[in-house]
């Protein structure tokens, strides 16, 4: 999910947040390189918004400058945040969480159980058009409130006990909830400043934030430099002064602010680490994460041809994974890094490579046609976006080309304006790439629910729903798993979506910076870090 080079499904929205106006300053942060982490996103965030985040780039800063109930540690581990400690009921649905009676707003305001409360009933407000909605549903009544079958906020599943009790109730029990607390959605807002959320002016001086770090600066094009909040409960824990963060969608100029010291980490992709010149000194700094992402293609149902699931097949079998960029074939939705009952899910339920073979995929096209009764296929197009992706795109129509004998067009648009097409379910085929939320396999599952805001293929399947539905319900991790790998069955036998390779993210990481680092999700955690 929140990563430098793992591009997260997302809308882009047209109006402008309190979050998403903050006006440039100039920062010394660049020039203080012992007191000041400093690292390169590709993409500059488009808000910083905890409601409207789901991109990396978003939840990378937002992590730093907010804090929820809990967070995770180096171990994927959840600790607490502003939440000192809580008890779960024995029938595992009701969480009473006891905040920190310190927890500060960056204005000095006391943080109170409210804050979290009105936050939530903002993410679920379907007027704010939050993707990360669907996040909040395990709770009790929160579909329902979203959907606007509950009217009355007073019946969702969570309310404030007290200034520094917030209880939260679940609709069944869910053994990774409290994983799903760390992701921005979950995040309190300051609730008196959030009552003019439409404002259009709002500096950065002004923004008001909770976490272990405030905008100091935001020169918009360039650069965000984070400073240290003294506010911030835990403050103890923040050793770097400042962060700065620059907005570069250049890998090899990255690599040289690197070389040069003007950066302390730089992202690296498995094509790259071979063609670049590096010391001995730096080869010694690459960070191998084991990350849980995917790459994947994912059809329009709604528009033909690909309404028909032999239609998708076809193209499915036309493409030699192998021949991609990453040496990692996904033949399944679910990544190697993702836990499963006792080891991994893939470990404990490995998937066969699909068929390469143009003689079957042809035969499968021509039935498919035949079923939709048509002698020829209508124009296509494949939306993705530029450099790596166009290059995937490039060889994947040629495949087609060969295999099927068909020409598929690559439309290249930037990475907003494809999240905003894609949301519009303006494409036939789209580019797709998704990281872990959390190390469940629902991570990636939970995407083609019906109920799901990243499900624009139109498709809805009511035995794969059942399947997500009972496994939620289950405490049992065997039997979960079980219907997590049904599920992904029928996933692979409708080919909504063709998942094409797993991919990792490295790094290259100064040996003086120590405590950051990246989990399974691709999420960069700085916070806690500090330079020796």
């Amino acid at each position: 999910m929140r990563n430098t080079y793992i591009t997260r499904i997302f809308i882009v929205l047209t109006f402008v947040l309190l979050f998403s106006t903050i006006t440039p300053r100039m920062s010394h942060a660049e020039s203080d390189p012992l007191q000041t982490f400093r690292f390169n996103l590709y993409l500059e965030p488009v808000t910083l918004d905890p409601a409207l985040s789901s991109d990396g780039t978003t939840s990378t800063i937002i992590e730093a400058i907010f804090e929820g109930l809990v967070r995770t540690n180096a171990n994927g581990k959840v600790e607490p945040g502003v939440a000192e400690s809580w008890t779960l009921s024995p029938d595992n649905k009701t969480y009473t969480f006891t905040l920190r009676s310190n927890a500060r707003w960056s204005n000095g305001d006391p943080l109170v159980a409210a804050d979290f409360v009105n936050a939530w009933k903002r993410v679920l407000t379907p007027a704010t058009r939050s993707l990360s909605a669907s996040l909040l549903f395990p709770i009790a009544h929160a579909q329902d409130y979203y959907k606007g079958t509950l009217t009355d906020p007073s019946q969702l599943g969570f309310q404030a006990l007290d200034d520094h009790t917030l209880q939260v109730v679940l609709q069944q029990p869910l053994p990774y909830f409290l994983e799903t607390l760390t992701y921005p959605a979950y995040s309190p807002i300051h609730t008196s400043s959030n009552t003019s959320i439409q404002k259009k002016n709002t500096s950065a001086k002004d923004m008001i934030s909770n976490g272990p770090f405030t905008i100091q600066s935001w020169a918009k094009g360039h650069s965000i430099t984070l400073a240290r909040n003294p506010q911030y409960a835990q403050a103890e824990k923040v050793h770097f002064d400042h962060v700065f963060i620059r907005f570069i969608n250049d890998p090899n100029k990255e690599y040289t602010m690197y070389q040069s010291g003007a950066i302390d980490r730089s992202g690296l992709s498995e094509s790259n680490i071979p063609t670049f010149k590096m010391t001995e000194q730096m080869k010694k700094e690459i960070v191998y994460p084991d990350t849980a992402s995917l790459y994947y293609y994912a059809f329009n149902v709604k528009k033909k041809p690909f309404n028909n699931v032999n239609i998708r097949k076809a193209f499915a079998m036309s493409i030699e994974r192998k021949l991609l960029i990453s040496p990692k074939s996904a033949y399944g939705f679910v990544p190697p890094a993702i836990k499963g009952a006792t080891s991994t899910f893939r470990k404990e339920y490995p998937v066969t490579n699909f068929e390469i073979s143009s003689k079957r995929a042809r035969q499968l096209l021509q039935q498919g046609m035949k079923e939709e009764k048509i002698t020829s296929l209508p124009a296509m197009t494949l939306l993705t976006n530029g450099d790596g992706n166009r290059y995937v795109a490039d060889q994947i129509t040629d495949m087609w080309k060969r295999h099927l004998g068909i020409t598929v067009k690559v439309k290249e648009e930037n990475f907003y304006t494809l999240l905003q097409e894609k949301q519009k379910k303006n494409y036939q085929i789209v580019r797709g790439g998704w990281s872990a939320d959390y190390n469940d396999p629902a991570a990636f599952l939970d995407l083609f629910t019906s109920w799901s805001n990243e499900n624009t293929s139109g498709w809805k399947n009511n035995a794969y729903d059942a399947h997500m539905k009972k496994a939620y319900s289950l405490t049992n991790a065997k039997a979960r798993m079980k219907e997590y790998r049904a599920a992904e069955k029928i996933l692979t036998e409708q080919m909504v979506a063709i998942p094409l390779y797993y991919f990792n993210t490295y790094f290259l990481q100064k040996s003086n910076v120590h405590d950051v680092y990246t989990d399974y999700s691709g999420a960069l955690h700085f916070v806690y870090g500090y330079k020796k």
